[in-house]
């Protein structure tokens, strides 16, 4: 691996509201009539587990359920689901897998399938098994947001914008649905020029980040104890700053990188770390990053374009907080700068 300069979806971010939401909207609970007792007491031990949230204790006692009766679909669901909770992507993957051979029909199993294919940086796979879903289930909110991150991670942003919005009409509490809606509103505002003058342009621009801010809010409000949520808090107020036009004088205003008498100069710029959950799953690609280089020295109001899966997205962060420069001025004074950053992240 190697990286270098050039970020959600982030989606490793949410694992536990998704999975929550599987379950709740998508699990499938059929019974078999003929099962060894010591399967069946193991399987109702390990569903009882799982809705305690002991996820470790419910995969042991759901492995005992397979082992025994490797024909019980309930038990292989519900394994599926906690070695997701585990974060053991393979080990869902193949659970899944098994729940749909005996129940090729099942909008549950499929959809868990898919999102432990997205965990596992399987684009095309999780897009193909979010689509076969939706072939079973057209209002299944979950696929529909799948196929949104994967449209949103292949620069298809207008498409995950559509997704995400399908995704909240059949579910208006599905709360990662809105954080999918902002970030490809911020991305399709941030793919217009920023010093384009032109007054459509930047009523468009200002229009979609105040779009990705109501959204980003609405994601906040319904789940204001997710994953990362200090990272999120940061991003909805740098938002806010975008769409604010300071007057001159204004410790808040952020100069134009064509207002500047000298431009930014870097001295140092840290690389970020690989971590090793993106190494297990071999993920590679670009963070981009917008972000103010403060008149005092510091790096603030960082805001993600672009991420990445399984803390990419959060390392480029911490590298970029930790850059070394001289301010811009503007007629002898220091003075704020908006930057854009790029860290690619090459997995070999």
């Amino acid at each position: 691996m190697k990286s270098r300069h050039s970020t959600h979806v982030f989606p490793g971010r949410i694992i536990c509201l998704v999975i929550t939401t599987l379950f709740f909207c998508c699990g499938d609970a059929g019974s078999q009539t003929s099962v060894d007792s010591k399967a069946f007491a193991d399987r109702d031990r390990g569903i009882q587990l799982y809705h305690q949230e002991d996820f470790q204790r419910a995969v042991e006692a759901l492995e005992k359920a397979v082992k025994t009766n490797k024909q019980d679909y309930d038990s292989w669901y519900f394994l599926g689901l906690a070695q997701l909770r585990t974060k053991n992507l393979k080990d869902s993957t193949r659970s899944f897998e098994t729940a749909l051979k005996l129940k090729p029909n099942s909008a549950g199993a499929e959809v868990g399938l898919a999102y432990s294919l997205l965990l596992r940086n399987k684009l095309s796979d999780a897009l193909r098994e979010a689509n076969v879903t939706l072939t079973l289930d057209s209002a299944n909110a979950e696929a529909h947001y799948i196929v949104g991150v994967v449209q949103l991670r292949i620069g298809h942003e207008s498409e995950a914008l559509a997704q995400a919005e399908t995704a909240t009409k059949i579910n208006p509490e599905y709360a990662v649905a809105y954080l999918l809606k902002s970030e490809a509103l911020a991305k399709l505002a941030s793919s217009t020029l920023i010093d384009d003058d032109r007054e459509e342009t930047k009523d468009q621009r200002t229009q979609r980040y105040r779009e990705a801010e109501a959204a980003l809010s609405e994601y906040l409000r319904r789940a204001p104890d997710g994953p990362f949520k200090e990272t999120w808090k940061e991003q909805l107020e740098t938002l806010r700053l975008m769409t604010n036009n300071f007057p001159e004088g204004d410790p808040r205003r952020i100069t134009a990188s064509r207002d500047v008498t000298t431009k930014v100069r870097v001295l140092a710029k840290p690389e970020p770390a690989y971590s090793e959950l993106a190494r297990q799953h071999a993920v590679s690609g670009t963070v981009i990053l917008r972000c103010v280089f403060m008149a005092d020295g510091t790096v603030k109001h960082l805001f993600v374009i672009s991420g990445l899966p399984d803390g990419l997205t959060e390392q480029a962060i911490e590298a970029a907080r930790h850059i070394k420069f001289i301010p811009a001025t503007k007629d002898g004074k220091p003075v704020s700068m908006w930057m854009e950053l790029q860290y690619n992240f090459s997995f070999y």
